[in-house]
């Protein structure tokens, strides 16, 4: 649940918040790439304590607010089911042939940069483009699952903490979590983007494993185990809206 404020100013910005009561002992200000700005609080935080916080920060949020409009916006049009249509894997162009076949099951194959997928020719138009979307998003999903769990096995050799779990989830705008009990979720778009972006956010969930918070000491944890985080940070600011499955 959660509730909107009234506005803050700073300069010619003002803003309004939303406060979301979490199980976490300390706030978090966070702005989205769409300018959206949540707070994350204990649930024994006073509203006026929050709005204190705030305000305290509302140069930062407006320094962050001016930014947004470097973020590169998703093109409105969505992407068709149709032989030919594009999709993307680690940043790579990967086609899509669609085949209508007998068996009732769908089947979704990569064969080099063509993502083959098999669905039943009895279909009509909109059970074929359900069956179409849920099969794309299942194979996303499992590649997630196989490329991140790999990346999180190449960098976790470097840390005294290992993680109990992989969670694979959809979210729209958060790429990462890691939970009290060491279990860490991904958002699957995280794998449409460059290898190294991926790396960026298997390692900033690893460090949570040590640094709960995002103190100095947590962002020189970072640096430690992947020394061109800011880059990537900086690049998923811009692109992260990018990422998605638009489809019609």
């Amino acid at each position: 649940m959660s509730k909107t404020t009234p506005e803050i100013s700073f300069g010619n910005i003002s803003f309004t918040y939303s406060i979301i009561r979490t199980d976490r002992k300390t706030m978090a200000i966070i702005v989205e790439p769409d300018g959206t700005i949540i707070v994350r609080a204990p649930h024994d935080l006073f509203e006026e304590t929050i709005k204190e916080k705030v305000k305290k920060k509302r140069k930062w949020v407006a320094e962050k607010l001016t930014k947004t409009d470097e973020i590169i916006k998703p093109v409105p049009k969505k992407r068709e089911l149709v032989s030919g249509e594009k999709i993307k894997l680690k940043d790579k162009l990967i086609r899509l042939k669609i085949h209508k076949y007998d068996k009732k099951r769908t089947v979704v194959e990569l064969e080099k940069n063509i993502l083959h997928i098999y669905i039943n020719k009895n279909l009509n138009e909109l059970e074929r483009k359900k069956g179409l979307k849920k099969a794309i998003l299942k194979w996303y999903k499992e590649q997630a699952k196989d490329i991140i769990s790999e990346r999180v096995e190449k960098y976790s050799k470097s840390f005294d903490t290992k993680p109990n779990g992989i969670i694979i989830r959809s979210q729209q705008l958060r790429w990462g979590s890691c939970t009290k009990d060491n279990l860490l979720n991904f958002n699957w778009r995280i794998v449409m983007a460059p290898v190294s972006a991926i790396d960026y956010v298997v390692v900033h969930e690893l460090c949570h494993l040590k640094e709960l918070l995002h103190s100095i000491e947590f962002w020189n944890l970072i640096e430690g185990h992947f020394p061109e985080y800011k880059k990537w940070k900086e690049w998923l600011r811009i692109n992260g809206l990018t990422l998605d499955l638009r489809i019609e």
